[in-house]
């Protein structure tokens, strides 16, 4: 049987990496990883990893962070009665809608999907919700069942590799172990009925368009299952989607520009699974580049587990991110990324996306009113009230503790993860004192 000890091992062996609006707001940017690379087993100290420490919330930050989501409130519910008869004054306050272009549709087909999970129409379904907002954007021609298939096929991998150990599968750590060596080493495992092995190599982050700015779908599970390569997003995702299908219990929770695996032990202890450079990490040593800030931790924007309904809230505000890629802003954009946000309002993400749409709002009735000054402009209720919102959005982001990484801090820390996996190359060793057991007859 896998013994309680192995595990000890197999933690502290991870932890070998452990430490101790400006008026334009920046467009949302993809969560950016780095290179995940095969964990190295070290002999094991007995003593088992610190927990998670737990992060007090002083009052003034949520008092400022609660203040501002009931200004947008009223705001909203201020512009809804304000809009609903429009003078004929020749301005457009919105955008022209998009539905007439290829593909849209897909998009509000995957809405509903969404929609109907979170307002609780039909049962939660994360699996349907990632494939939903992907194949939006391939206009909804993709295959559900293909894409179940794959995951499938990845799962029974990682089964037939629990089997050909001989590890306890009635031990909850059992699949988590089991899918951390499956996205980190390169295994070669017997399936029944088969007389070669098949060999499974690690899945590595995808160093080129890893912000998808060439191609959006870089940015897809599906991309990850076609290529075996992915970014910060996309793996943790995937993570998941293989931890269900094998009953193991895992949770998504953000960092700056970053997404990662949280899990708990027998004993409800917290860790952090960094699937970039494949350990465990501490709280510190994600706050170690200086874009986390206390507020933000205080705000629940970073390091919070997300339940299984937040994590597909999130997959309704890439809904919104994917169409405004694919086709610009129009109601949709907006339409989404609220609803998002209402069942996952710490979502940064998404805060960021109605606030660029706003702003480019706010753009759009400009250029329609001839270049207006700053008196013209609000002396119009109408066009006065997007601009309000759209401050509002940009304090409500900045109130929260985001900042935004910069590109030359982001590739620095490539650079420092690059000079980890060859302190890792170094450091590696075989030992058998924490090699698993196999199950008693």
């Amino acid at each position: 049987m896998i013994t309680h000890r192995f595990f000890i091992a197999f933690l502290i062996a991870l932890l070998l990496s452990l430490e101790g609006f400006a008026q334009d707001l920046p467009k949302i940017e993809t969560p950016k990883p780095a290179v995940v690379s095969p964990p190295s087993l070290v002999t094991f100290q007995n003593s088992f990893p610190a927990p998670l420490v737990s992060i007090q919330k002083p009052s003034n930050a949520l008092v400022i962070w609660r203040e501002d989501r009931a200004k947008i409130v009223r705001q909203e519910a201020y512009m809804e009665d304000l809009f609903r008869e429009l003078p004929e004054t020749g301005i457009s306050y919105e955008f022209p809608d998009k539905d007439h272009l290829q593909g849209a549709q897909a998009y509000h087909e995957a809405y509903e999907e969404l929609r109907s999970m979170l307002d609780g129409e039909v049962p939660l379904d994360l699996k349907k919700a990632i494939f939903s907002v992907e194949n939006a954007y391939f206009n909804g021609q993709g295959s559900f069942d293909n894409f179940d298939a794959q995951i499938k096929e990845l799962a029974e991998l990682a089964s037939a590799h629990i089997d050909q150990q001989g590890w306890d599968r009635s031990n909850p750590m059992t699949p988590l172990l089991a899918l951390h060596q499956l996205f980190a080493d390169t295994l070669a495992i017997e399936q029944p009925g088969l007389e070669e092995e098949v060999v499974h190599y690690p899945i590595t982050y995808d160093f080129e368009d890893y912000r998808g700015q060439e191609e959006f779908s870089n940015l897809f599970v599906s991309k990850v299952l076609a290529t075996g390569t992915g970014q910060c997003y996309s793996m943790p995702q995937l993570y998941l989607l293989l931890a269900q299908e094998l009953g193991g219990e895992a949770w998504l929770s953000f960092s700056p520009d970053h997404s990662f695996i949280k899990f708990k032990d027998e004993s409800d202890h917290w860790y952090n699974l960094e699937l970039t450079n494949g350990n465990v990490v501490s709280e510190s040593w994600m706050m170690a580049s200086g874009y986390m800030t206390t507020e933000s931790i205080q705000n629940d924007i970073y390091l919070d587990t997300l339940s299984l309904k937040e994590t597909i809230a999130t997959k309704m505000i890439d809904l919104a991110i994917g169409f405004g890629n694919k086709y610009g802003y129009d109601d949709f954009v907006l339409q989404a990324s609220e609803k998002g946000l209402e069942y996952h309002p710490e979502n940064i993400p998404g805060m960021i996306t109605k606030a660029n749409y706003y702003a480019d709002l706010v753009r759009h009735v400009v250029d329609q009113m001839g270049t207006p000054t700053n008196d013209e402009y609000l002396a119009d209720p109408y066009a006065r009230s997007i601009l309000v919102m759209r401050e509002r959005m940009y304090n409500l982001i900045d109130n929260s503790g985001y900042r935004t990484m910069p590109d030359e801090a982001y590739e620095k820390w490539l650079a420092s993860i690059e000079e980890y996996r060859a302190e890792q190359a170094m450091q590696k060793t075989t030992i058998n004192s924490t090699t698993p057991q196999n199950k008693e007859p």
